[in-house]
């Protein structure tokens, strides 16, 4: 395959890169009109990849011009009628259209254009521009004026309208999960776990990262004693939940969401609830407010708590 040919297939598939990723931004949005037409970003990567590609090809051109005067091939004897007859031969409107983009000087009438500035021998030429460049330039000014005009009227969506409109579409799927997902939990929706399983399950986990803080059997060491009826925090299951979700920064307690997924932290949280009333040899000294739970009627026969009085404790 020739040089030229590859350069050419080269730009093609530069090209067609930016439509392949329109088709996919139109197909990943779902809607009828594709988002991308509206946004100049592709544009923009179009343009350049076209930019690029002329680029390319043209500096092939001159590449090929200047091998021919440095190195020019073994002479032909051509008959002096053949040679007028080429000359006389009509160019194809290709070939003019390329002609006048590049805007060049043959070489036998660079003497026209010729400056008197000589460096050490080299002699300057004062040819033009290239139209394509220039044509280039002016569409980068009529871009940008249609950019001014396209975003400072609102017709565009700034950065921070596509950010508050991703907001919106987050916290939209987070909903449409909470209502299809029946192991997603939170704060809200969090219920106690009372069957063997899942309190063995929480057990294994509090083994293996809390025991630093607040014992094997809850006593609290670091951490305040969670076999008793206080709590810094709040007691019940949506406040624990809650408590090791988040962590307690100012306290030296880290928030266990990055580490943990939401299904094990209802585990932990549920065995921490079981160890209330055990009563571990040596434990800490009650810290926080007194809680006591008020057990409701529900189908799963979880608990609901509430703060039942605001005694405070002195932490030790």
């Amino acid at each position: 395959m020739k040089t030229g040919n590859k350069i050419i297939l080269t730009s093609f598939f530069l090209l067609s890169t930016v439509g392949t990723y329109a088709e996919e931004t139109a197909m990943n949005q779902g809607s009828s009109f594709p988002e991308w037409a509206s946004n100049p970003a592709n544009y923009i990567i179009g343009f350049l990849f076209f930019i690029l590609a002329i680029t390319i090809y043209v500096l092939y051109k001159v590449n090929i011009t200047l091998l021919k005067i440095i190195a020019p091939p073994p002479a032909l004897t051509i008959d002096p009628e053949k040679k007028t007859s080429l000359k006389d031969k009509k160019q194809s409107w290709a070939r003019k259209t390329y002609l006048k983009m590049l805007d060049s000087v043959p070489v036998e009438k660079e003497k026209d254009v010729l400056l008197d500035h000589d460096y050490d021998g080299i002699k300057e030429l004062d040819n033009n521009l290239p139209p394509w460049w220039k044509y280039g330039f002016y569409f980068t000014i009529f871009f940008a004026v249609c950019y001014m005009i396209y975003y400072s009227t609102g017709t565009g969506k700034l950065p921070e309208d596509e950010y508050r409109k991703e907001l919106a579409l987050a916290a939209q799927q987070k909903e449409e999960r909470i209502r299809t997902n029946a192991e997603y939990v939170n704060e809200n929706n969090v219920v106690q776990l009372t069957d063997a399983e899942n309190i063995s399950k929480g057990k294994e986990t509090f083994s293996k990262y809390c025991v630093a803080c607040h014992r094997a059997d809850g006593g609290g060491q670091v951490g305040p004693n969670l076999t008793d009826e206080y709590w810094l925090h709040g007691g019940g299951i949506k406040h624990v939940f809650s408590t090791i979700t988040d962590g307690v920064p100012s306290k030296g307690m880290i928030s266990w969401k990055s580490q943990l997924s939401p299904k094990q932290i209802q585990e932990v949280a549920s065995f921490v609830i079981s160890l209330s009333g055990t009563n571990p040899q040596d434990g800490k000294e009650p810290q926080g407010d007194k809680w006591i739970a008020e057990v409701t009627a529900t189908p799963d026969s979880t608990a609901s708590a509430s703060l039942a009085s605001t005694e405070e404790v002195n932490k030790k």
